[in-house]
């Protein structure tokens, strides 16, 4: 369980960035509790109960409409062939 009422993970280009809230505003991120590489993948999200993902040993609870989120993200690592061409690679 995050230590943090709320986060948020961010997944761009370079980076997963984990930033957390404040308990008074889950909906303004505070600060940056950690960062991965973007090689880091991580599935598999866990459906059996509450949505999770385990990253460096902390466990992260989602909601379900965020699984397939995550799993989109991990997939343009581990398979970046079944992804369409991008159709303004230079935006």
């Amino acid at each position: 369980m995050s230590a943090k009422p709320s986060v948020f993970v961010v997944v761009s280009r370079k980076a997963i960035t984990v930033l957390s809230t404040s308990f008074r505003s889950r909906k303004v991120p505070r600060s940056i509790l950690t960062q991965f590489p973007r090689m880091t993948v991580l599935s598999p999200v866990d459906t059996a109960s509450t949505p999770h993902f385990t990253a460096a040993g902390i466990t992260y609870e989602i909601d379900e409409e965020y699984v397939a989120v995550v799993n989109a993200a991990d997939a343009e690592l581990t398979s970046p062939q079944d992804f369409p061409r991008d159709p303004l690679p230079n935006l």
